[in-house]
């Protein structure tokens, strides 16, 4: 399966004379970096979970059956 690459826009006018600027931290943000990484994880997990059928055998327990 081939992909069709998207061509990169010309950004707006009143972008054009912004500059971006990264500084290096000397310590990282480990929290922040944590945050993103659970987000990912939730993210994929729910739409894993959304595309899965009930009927299948690996769906796992619903919500509202009794805890064994």
């Amino acid at each position: 399966m081939t992909r069709k690459r998207k061509e990169r826009k010309a950004p707006p006018q009143r972008l054009r004379g912004y500059r971006i600027e990264a500084q290096q931290r000397s310590d990282p943000d480990l929290h922040k970096l944590a945050q993103v990484f659970i987000g990912l994880a939730m993210q994929r997990a729910r739409a894993e979970r959304d595309t899965q059928k009930p009927d299948q055998p690996d769906a796992g327990q619903s919500p509202d059956d009794p805890v064994e």
